[in-house]
């Protein structure tokens, strides 16, 4: 939401289905989607299970990812890469928060490289990583 009032581009609530991570709530989330007047021609789900949902659902009503549907998830799942069409996704780059929680840990035990009374603001900026389920110009050549 921020990024589209930065852009100022208005916020069609209409297109944002709240549900919980699961496949069945991506399922119901694009059936609720493709109801609309004026459906939407991608997805951008709040985790890869939620897209896997998307996905499966999009496949049993005959809709063609990613030549008529997007479809990208968040959190880079170890799956993602190995259904068809591999899922676009957003990497919130786990494996390197754990990297930093075992040295901020370790770091505290030992009491090493850590001033106990600074609180320290550690960012991990999310990768996008793009596969078959957005790429629409590498499929429809």
């Amino acid at each position: 939401m921020e990024a589209l009032q930065a852009n100022k581009i208005e916020i069609d609530h209409s297109l944002i289905c709240n549900g919980n991570i699961s496949i069945e709530s991506g399922r119901e989330g694009t059936r609720h989607l493709l109801s609309l007047a004026d459906p939407p021609d991608a997805i951008f789900a709040t985790e890869d299970f939620t897209a896997l949902g998307v996905i499966k659902e999009l496949k049993e009503k005959g809709i063609k990812i990613p030549k008529e549907f997007g479809v990208v998830g968040f959190a880079n799942e170890l799956f993602g890469e190995h259904i068809t069409p591999t899922l676009s996704t957003v990497d919130q780059q786990t494996i390197g928060m754990g990297q930093i929680g075992v040295k901020l840990t370790v770091g505290h035990y030992r009491k090493e490289e850590i001033d106990h009374h600074i609180k320290q603001k550690i960012v991990l900026e999310p990768v996008l990583i793009c596969r078959d389920s957005s790429n629409r110009t590498k499929l429809n050549k």
